[in-house]
């Protein structure tokens, strides 16, 4: 099996795609597939794909945004009986 590169012409991604369905899902790389010249799309593992939504999910959330950069501020610590406590575990 070949190497392949990150970037892709769309002729060469359909020539290799079982390959690169093989790699995303096992070496956790990306490609960029461009069509005439231009970049037109990325193919990322759907482990991948669904950590990104996760993240603009938060992102979006401007409450989030601020109790996260609150904690990050925060000095204060909790060991790990204090976690599993607040939790109800």
């Amino acid at each position: 099996m070949n190497t392949l590169s990150t970037v892709l012409p769309a002729n060469e991604a359909r020539t290799n795609f079982y390959q690169i369905l093989d790699e995303v899902g096992s070496n956790l790389r990306q490609f960029t597939i461009s069509h005439r010249g231009k970049p037109g799309a990325i193919i990322m593992s759907i482990e991948e794909f669904e950590g990104w939504q996760e993240t603009m999910e938060i992102m979006s959330d401007k409450k989030l945004v601020k109790s996260i950069e609150r904690a990050r501020k925060s000095t204060k610590t909790y060991s790990q009986e204090e976690v599993d406590k607040m939790l109800g575990w």
